[in-house]
């Protein structure tokens, strides 16, 4: 073996040895990468996330509409399902909020007789509609996987409410 040949040969070495540094730091550099955005994709979705918080400020009167203070610690409330049970009466109601809004008074119109008389008012459905369109089930604090549709009826008829509440801005319909 001649020098310049050797010298090829260790040139060659040195040079698979650096291709093989700089991919692992590509590699190492993509997996940062794809964790700052998994990162700046979940800031996002915590910023936009609507927070609303439902309180019973005054004890409802028999069939008359049930007034709820309704405050959103999180992002925008473009539209909303609000389902309220109190006493033997289910209410029913669609508010929207803007983002950190501070308290306000809904009237909610009573929908149908309940099964069972509560004695305390709770929600039994609360979801939300975010600024970039998403669904979330504010009780459960999750996104609304799937057809926001589908799934609002289903827990309307889990409520055995399907068919007896309706809203004035349901969630469309997927198009699939």
């Amino acid at each position: 073996m001649t020098t310049e040949e050797a010298l090829l040969l260790g040139l060659g070495g040195l040079a698979v040895v650096f291709s093989l540094w700089a991919a692992i730091f590509a590699t190492r550099a993509d997996g940062s990468a794809r964790r700052a955005a998994r990162e700046a994709a979940a800031r996002w979705e915590a910023a936009i996330r609507p927070v609303p918080k439902v309180s019973f400020p005054v004890p409802p009167a028999m069939s008359r509409p049930l007034e709820v203070e309704v405050e959103n610690l999180g992002g925008a409330v473009t539209a909303s399902v609000l389902v309220v049970q109190s006493g033997d009466s289910v209410y029913a109601g669609d508010p929207s909020l803007p983002e950190k809004a501070a308290p306000r008074r809904v009237m909610l119109e009573p929908a149908v007789k309940a099964w069972q008389p509560a004695p305390k008012p709770h929600c039994l459905l609360l979801a939300a509609k975010d600024q970039g369109g998403g669904w979330w089930d504010c009780l459960a604090g999750t996104r609304v996987k799937g057809d926001p549709r589908r799934w609002l009826d289903q827990r309307l008829k889990e409520m055995r409410l399907d068919g007896a509440v309706a809203f004035a801005d349901p969630p469309p319909r997927s198009k699939r």
